[in-house]
């Protein structure tokens, strides 16, 4: 099959940001037909403090989205997995949660490694947020920014690929609260509140709190199964905020959240002739994973205090200590197999203590921040790798399949013959398998056949399986002293747990100072430079200690880890970076742009890989190039347009390596060189005052060159040049109803979702893939919301759905078992989901 037959593509369909242009342009004539009859309906203007001050986001040079409240509520959203479909060139993983990883412009952060950084920075009222830490529920959220390209120069931590920056609801003066419940199929149970009071006119206390429960999408049919459910929710987050305000130029706010996660890691759907199913859409598995399991224990106590010095000057300090303990057990081999059991544990227990000083002028046509961050961050992980004793033996008996097959071959036998002889062999705890690897053994080794003289069998007789069976492990321990080879025991030791563990802690202290100054030149033209210096010191230590299986089993190879003594390594990395960025007002109500930005994500060290304390990671860094145009046309198109070319120095990148002599691929971290050139657009158009249309989409091509590799099956990748395209788009209306309907208002919420499959034209593709075409389906989603509130706002009804065209698509497919194991799993998106939901306003 090829890759034109599974893409179907239109080689002369137009791309959704030539018709978003063609159509923002076009339709001026039909606006201005609107306008010699009735008002032009407006678009709402939007304001965000991405540069630290408060300007409309049309005048900001910088390419940012802004997801509004109403944008959350309309699209169903409580995670940064759930807006990424309505903010181009941003992704963010759907999966496992502490695991989750955010992309901008196709730039991703590195694998599980605590050793690194993100490649987005992630903050959340201003203070940034580690890795296991990002992934936060919305709860009470005023907006969120989503800043794409080098950022450092505005924020307390450099950015080499962007920003995403999620501001909740401060305390206020205004008495106000509400609870909302969200019922939905897969007993969806959402349970959200708020409350806000002023408790004098310089007092005011703020408490948010979110329960979010569902049962999973996937139906895991081991019976024996006792862990959380695989792929379920239940999350539950809290904030409260007391806001004091001492003097009319100095607010004071002291904030303490919690965020408590205990839910079914992600499930790994085997796509083997191992595992339950083939079919892939039945979402069906049968996964005996031990205690499968995702949880985060996280808190924050925060501080800030904001000052006026006078009406130009103005300061703020924010301080914060943020602790999480994480762990994840999921399966990586996606099948009930106990021949194959391969389980993977993620645990993490860390802090951060972040601190940043920053200083406000604003005066006429100058404007100037600039501020001083600190951060100390403490990691402790622990990767532990757990097999089976079963799986143990299997990965035995295809070396014994290894040694003597070929010695066969070479001594003139056909392979028929070896065939009939019982090889290759299955499982050497099955104990006609075994009869057939002694008798051949026998053939050439005088003390293996004086071994069955004493059993009283024959070779390739059936007396020797029976002896076999009679004898326990007796056999085993026979062979595997006269071999000298430590792994072949017998099946006394089925269903004990090989356990490896890999202990990591490290000690981060980052320092960035940062300026960044504005001046307006005339009416046209304006000017912005910014300047960051950022440092970075990383002490990183290895330990591996004893497995637990096996301690009267002296001589054991290593599957993963070999045992290993504490190693400590150190290093610093340093940079400059900055942004100069000129803008041209076109007319007031258009803008156009062009920014030279860099950024840098410090170096690092693999978690996974004790090498890189002599070889860490090289730093991440980028240069960007943008052209942007932002209009609002005739007061009801708003359009924002970019186009960039990004090059990456040293891209850290995650790859699944299997190294000779390694049991399986593990994730390790390598660099590379990319070129990303690409487009984005944003278009909404407010068509009639009852209805407003949107379109958000894409396209982006990156060149790539990475440094040689190991990959999944074990082969030397040098080849490494590779060059991709991808787009995607985003269509939304929401409409009004006119009039009144059961003495409120109601209105409909229709967005439809598209990105392109680009899987068929991977060179490295598995050939498994090619039997599963939800592989390379493109992603199609349709999702509405339908809501009624009554006409004082107190009350709201709401009916939604997502994917209601309930389309199949599938995760990559890999994993840490699938080339020595044969056991490959990718993952599943969500199917239609729906459900209702009820807010009430006290």
């Amino acid at each position: 099959m090829s890759s034109k037959q599974l893409r179907e593509r239109n080689r002369f369909g137009l791309h959704p940001l030539a018709v978003g242009v063609v159509l923002a342009l076009c339709s001026q004539s039909l606006l201005a037909q609107q306008a010699q009859t009735k008002d032009e309906p407006a678009i709402e203007v939007m304001t965000v403090t991405a540069q630290k001050r408060v300007q409309n986001l049309m005048d900001v040079p910088v390419a940012i989205d802004s997801i509004s409240a109403t944008d959350l509520k309309e699209t169903n959203s409580v995670m940064l997995g759930d807006i990424a479909d309505y903010t181009p060139g941003f992704s963010f993983s759907k999966d496992a949660v502490v695991q989750a990883s955010a992309s901008m412009r196709g730039i991703s952060s590195s694998n599980i490694s605590t050793g690194g950084d993100p490649s987005v920075a992630i903050f959340f009222d201003d203070f940034y947020l580690p890795r296991a830490a990002q992934s936060v529920m919305f709860s009470d959220t005023q907006r969120i920014e989503i800043l794409k390209g080098p950022q450092g120069t505005l924020f307390g931590k450099n950015a080499a690929a962007g920003v995403v920056n999620m501001i909740p609801n401060a305390p206020s003066q205004d008495d106000e609260a509400f609870i909302k419940a969200t019922l939905g199929n897969y007993s969806q149970k959402r349970v959200e509140l708020m409350g806000n009071k002023a408790l004098s006119d310089e007092f005011a206390v703020r408490l948010n709190m979110m329960s979010n429960q569902r049962d999973s999408y996937i139906d895991n049919v081991y019976p024996d199964y006792q862990g959380e459910e695989l792929g379920n929710t239940n999350h539950k987050a809290a904030r409260l905020a007391a806001l004091w305000q001492p003097t009319s130029s100095t607010r004071v706010q002291l904030s303490y959240d919690f965020d408590d996660l205990n839910q079914g890691y992600a499930p790994s759907i085997g796509v083997s002739p191992y595992a339950y199913s083939m079919k892939v859409a039945d979402r069906t598995i049968e996964n005996d994973v031990i205690d499968g399991h995702e949880r985060r224990d996280m808190s924050a106590v925060s501080l800030k205090i904001m000052h006026d010095f006078n009406d130009e000057w103005s300061g703020k300090f924010i301080s914060s200590k943020r602790q999480w303990e994480v762990s994840g057990r999921d399966d990586s081999d996606g099948t009930a197999d106990k021949t194959r059991y391969l389980d993977t544990i993620n645990f993490e227990d860390s802090d951060i203590f972040y601190n940043e000083l920053q200083i406000n002028y604003q005066h006429d046509k100058l404007s100037y921040v600039g501020g001083v961050t600190y951060s100390k961050e403490n990691v402790y992980q622990k990767t532990s790798l757990n097999i089976m004793a079963d799986t143990i033996a299997r990965l035995t008996t295809a070396d014994i399949n290894a040694m003597l097959i070929p010695a066969l071959q070479g001594a003139g036998i056909p392979d028929e013959m070896i065939e009939m002889m019982g090889l290759p062999a299955d499982h050497l705890w099955n104990p006609q398998d075994w009869a057939s690897i002694l008798s051949v053994m026998a053939m050439v080794d005088p003390a293996v056949g004086g071994l069955l003289q004493q059993l009283g069998a024959q070779p390739f007789s059936p007396e020797l399986v029976a002896a076999i069976q009679a004898t326990g492990d007796l056999t085993y321990q026979a062979i595997s002293a006269g071999l000298g080879v430590n792994e072949i025991f017998g099946p006394s030791a089925a269903g004990q747990l090989w356990s490896e563990d890999i202990i990591n802690t490290g000690d981060f202290t980052s320092v960035g100072i940062y300026s960044d100054l504005d001046y307006q030149l005339n009416e046209q033209w304006g000017l912005t430079a910014g300047l960051r210096y950022s440092k970075d010191d990383k002490d990183f230590s290895w330990e591996i200690k004893e497995r637990s299986f096996g301690a009267a089993m002296t001589g054991l190879t290593d599957f993963l880890f070999p045992v290993m003594p504490r190693l400590d390594a150190s290093n610093s990395w340093s940079k400059w970076t900055g942004r100069a960025v000129a803008r041209y007002n076109l007319t007031e109500q258009q803008m156009l742009y062009l920014s030279y930005s860099t950024g840098y994500k410090s170096g690092g060290y693999d978690s996974l890989d004790p090498r890189s304390a002599f070889n860490p990671f090289a730093p991440e860094e980028v240069s960007n190039l943008e052209l942007g145009y932002k209009a609002d046309l005739w007061q009801a198109v708003r359009l924002q347009l970019g186009a960039f070319h990004m090059d990456l120095d040293n891209r850290q990148r995650s790859v699944n390596s299997k190294e000779p002599g390694s049991g399986v691929a593990v994730p390790i971290v390598i660099n590379g060189d990319q070129q990303i050139r690409g487009a984005e657009l944003i278009l909404d158009w407010q068509a009639l005052d009852s209805l407003k249309l949107g379109l958000v989409t894409e396209y982006r091509k990156t060149e790539s060159k990475w440094q040689q590799f190991y990959n999944a099956d074990g082969d030397l990748v040098t080849d490494t040049e590779k060059a991709s395209t991808a787009d995607s788009y985003t269509l939304s209306a929401d409409w009004t109803a006119p009039g009144q309907w059961a003495n409120g208002h109601v209105k409909l919420h229709l967005d439809y979702v598209y990105e392109e499959n680009t899987r068929a034209d991977d060179p490295d593709i598995l050939p498994i893939a090619y039997s599963i075409p939800e592989y390379f389906a493109d992603r199609k989603d349709l999702n509405a919301r339908l809501s009624w509130s009554s006409k004082d706002d107190q009350w709201e009804l709401a009916l939604y759905g997502k994917n209601l065209l309930d389309h199949d698509t599938t995760g990559g497919i890999g994993g840490w078992a699938a080339d020595v194991l044969g056991t490959p799993i990718t993952s599943l998106n969500p199917p239609r989901t729906y459900g209702v939901e009820l807010r009430y306003q006290f």
